[in-house]
């Protein structure tokens, strides 16, 4: 399958992401346009990533002309904060100044970790990324995880990303309980860009299902662009339309216990109590409820069964808005392509709390 060039324009910069079966072969190729002069480059991995990946790219690196160094970090602390301090060393041990080159090879986490070291390194190094799974594909070039601090996940930039390398056939083949993720995440974007492409989601599912690659590389493309398109909104309120389910999955994680369950399974969970929410909240169609409920149910993301109190789920919900915000506002739809932050009447949220938790108890 041809690889597809795409370049995500933000104004006054630009991502060229490559995606498609087999872009790992091609690896030099992208990477000798990185910079301007290849010189040196410091390369960041996490220890759950398999090593012939990384010295794939070590391998393309020094085909491009970088002199290379290559750091790994273990993935469970690569969003602490102490992480990225720890970089600071070693990119100065490296000797990597502002005309070189940051490659974070891996998961969200790396690409996130990648993604900041770069932007605050000698005031902005180039960076490129080669994510391997499905969400972090879909949201390193327009999103980073924030990193840890004490009290919570508040330390985070615009990624500014050269650019984003994508070999699907690393995620094509791959178990809902590793693809899960990515595909929520596809949802929402979908969800947040117009009419037509939500309502040509099922379509899109049923080819994904069907390992078509023409399918999920148009996908991600179609995400990649929804995900843009929020991110440059000119409406504060609209950029917030990637927290679509985000914030009740967030709640129902302190309520149920930290990596008790898949996030996938809670983001799926959040989007599906927030989209019930907006059909009292913001007039919402049952129609589009029942479409996300099939959409999910159709990539493999089953209900998740809990037994949870209203009055702690929504304490926690509370909680968890309140934590970055001085109001408690949701990110919920109105309508294929309106997504925006929106105040819920106590009495709305109490009645749907309850049925909601209602529906989710164990038999």
């Amino acid at each position: 399958m041809t690889i597809r060039r795409k370049l995500l324009s933000f104004g006054s910069r630009s991502t060229d992401v490559r995606l498609g079966f087999g872009a790992l072969d091609e690896l030099s190729k992208f990477f000798s346009g990185a910079v301007g002069k290849p010189s040196r480059a410091y390369v960041l991995s996490t220890d759950d990533i398999d090593a012939a990946h990384v010295e794939t790219v070590r391998r393309a690196l020094v085909d491009a002309g970088f002199g290379v160094v290559v750091r790994c970090v273990a993935v469970s602390g690569a969003l602490e904060a102490e992480s990225a301090l720890a970089q600071y060393a070693e990119l100065s041990k490296a000797g990597i100044t502002a005309e070189d080159l940051i490659v974070g090879v891996g998961g969200d986490e790396v690409c996130s970790l990648a993604s900041y070291a770069s932007r605050t390194w000698c005031g902005g190094v180039s960076c490129a990324l080669v994510p391997t799974t499905l969400d972090a594909m879909i949201r390193c070039s327009t999103q980073m995880t924030p990193l840890v601090v004490s009290g919570g996940p508040f330390v985070s930039l615009e990624p500014e990303v050269s650019l984003v390398v994508c070999d699907l056939a690393l995620v094509s083949d791959r178990p809902v309980e590793e693809n899960g993720l990515g595909y929520a995440l596809m949802c929402g974007a979908y969800l947040s860009e117009s009419r037509a492409c939500w309502d040509g989601l099922g379509a899109t599912i049923q080819g994904i299902a069907a390992q078509s690659e023409i399918s999920l590389s148009d996908a991600l493309s179609t995400a990649l662009t929804a995900r843009l398109n929020v991110a440059k909104s000119v409406s504060p309120s609209a950029r917030r339309a990637l927290l679509f389910g985000h914030t009740t999955a967030h709640a129902l994680s302190a309520c149920l216990g930290e990596g008790e369950h898949p996030y996938y399974l809670l983001l799926a969970e959040g989007m599906r109590f927030e989209a019930r929410l907006a059909i009292d909240a913001c007039d919402f169609s049952v129609d589009e409820v029942f479409a996300l409920d099939d959409h999910l149910e159709d990539l493999g993301i089953g209900e998740l069964s809990f037994d949870l109190e209203p009055d702690a789920f929504i304490e926690a919900l509370r909680a968890e808005r309140f934590r970055v915000a001085n109001r408690f506002q949701l990110a919920l739809p109105k309508y294929p392509g309106i997504i925006r932050l929106s105040s819920i009447d106590e009495e709305i949220l109490e009645r749907h709390a309850r049925a909601f938790l209602s529906s989710r108890k164990p038999e």
